[in-house]
């Protein structure tokens, strides 16, 4: 099984490049940073499969280059996992700075659609391409004034990825959003109620190797259920 991982240096991302090394898939670690490379190296006495990439999601240079590895040492993918993101925090609407809005939106909304672009001509027959997001209710439903654009990224990712799974119809890839549950992670900072990712990452890439036509365009839960979005 090969595998493309994006954000995978930490959190949520490099939980799932584990347990893929560790059930012997080929993964493809994603990281924009020589810090976050150092991290994956770690990782490497878990699984002989692992490359480590630089993969920033909004340099068209840095995707180009990966798509190009992946074809040349893989031939293609089995899982395309949308996971980079970052958080912009705002407790009224006074504290977004739109210079880091932007960044936030390129990086959770453009992300997914650029890595969609350049490696959908990839994936194989029966392969799934999982954009990480919330399950994000009707608008009319918004009551928390809170991380404004953050919460933005992810009704606009939500959209993009409905969009994608219309377009991918009938090519033999399906095409879901999923929610991972409240795991602990830099964005919540750690948070005591909230569940380590080594510990739900067995269950959710179970999850993801049983998507299939019934899931494609769906937010899909942790317990494998639809989010009526």
């Amino acid at each position: 099984m090969d595998v493309l991982i994006t954000g995978a240096n930490r959190g949520i991302g490099r939980a799932l490049t584990a347990e893929y090394l560790a059930r012997g898939a080929r993964v493809f670690a994603g990281t924009r940073s020589a810090n976050g490379e150092a991290a994956l190296r770690a990782l490497e006495a878990e699984g002989t499969s692992l490359r480590v990439v630089r993969l920033d999601v909004t340099e068209e240079a840095d995707l180009a280059e990966v798509a190009q590895v992946v074809e040349a040492e893989a031939g293609g993918l089995d899982v395309l996992v949308n996971n980079a993101g970052v958080l912009q925090r705002s407790t009224g609407f006074r504290d977004v700075d739109p210079a880091a809005a932007l960044a936030l939106l390129n990086v959770n909304t453009l992300g997914p659609l650029n890595t969609a672009r350049h490696f959908a001509g990839l994936l194989r027959a029966g392969s799934r391409m999982v954009n990480i997001t919330l399950p994000t209710p009707p608008v009319g439903k918004v009551a928390k004034p809170r991380n404004h654009v953050f919460v933005a990224s992810r009704y606009a990712l939500n959209a993009l990825t409905r969009m994608i799974a219309t377009e991918l119809a009938g090519t033999g890839v399906t095409v879901a959003a999923l929610w991972p549950g409240y795991l602990r992670t830099d964005m919540n900072d750690h948070a005591a109620d909230a569940a380590p990712p080594d510990t739900a990452t067995p269950g959710l890439v179970d999850l993801i190797d049983r998507l299939g036509p019934d899931d494609h365009g769906a937010c899909v839960l942790p317990d494998g259920s639809h989010y009526d979005w």
